[in-house]
């Protein structure tokens, strides 16, 4: 996640299950509250400028899913309040780890460098993408998810996954191109 990392694997469907439970008893309410959940936290972490907001919301689910499925009493009577809370400590992770990320650069910033090779690398990489997928890229930063999941007729959870996918595909030729050009 950007600035703050997931040090977990990815939930189990028992911790994912245990999260429907609290926050409602019927599997239907639960996702719709879970909808409802990830709606709030988005706006909070967008306004916030945490980004990728997704991210972010997703680091929270995670940790709010491992504390209940290990038996954590939660005392909170309001899931959104407690989401809230779990979302501000991720959120000030994420200023922690900016500040420090942009410190570091700044103190490795020197004008005898070479040029970086990053946007050149950048630049390929989004090449090697199909239309569709560097045209998704663009348009999910530059367009909330609900209206491009509607525009491509899918859910917005759909949107993140398609997303997720063509990051992948430009992480994976990144590094080969930044460790090639070393």
């Amino acid at each position: 996640m950007g600035a703050t990392t997931n040090h977990y694997a990815a939930l189990s469907q028992a911790e994912f299950d245990t999260l429907l439970a609290w926050l409602a008893p019927g599997r239907d309410e639960a996702g719709e509250r879970y909808e409802a959940a990830r709606r709030m936290l988005t706006r909070y972490f967008d306004k916030r400028r945490c980004l990728p907001a997704d991210e972010c919301v997703d680091e929270t689910f995670d940790r709010v899913a491992r504390r209940l499925a290990t038996g954590e009493h939660v005392r909170c009577a309001d899931p959104a309040a407690y989401f809230r809370g779990v979302a501000r400590n991720v959120c000030l992770e994420w200023y922690k780890h900016a500040t420090r990320d942009a410190r570091i650069l700044s103190l490795n910033v020197s004008e005898s460098r070479p040029p970086s090779p990053l946007p050149a690398c950048l630049e390929h990489c989004l090449d090697t993408l199909t239309h569709e997928g560097r045209e998704l890229l663009e348009a999910y930063y530059l367009t909330p998810r609900e209206e491009l999941g509607a525009r491509l007729g899918i859910t917005p959870n759909a949107v993140r996954v398609r997303v997720f996918k063509e990051k992948q595909k430009l992480r994976h030729c990144m590094a080969r191109c930044l460790s090639y050009r070393k």
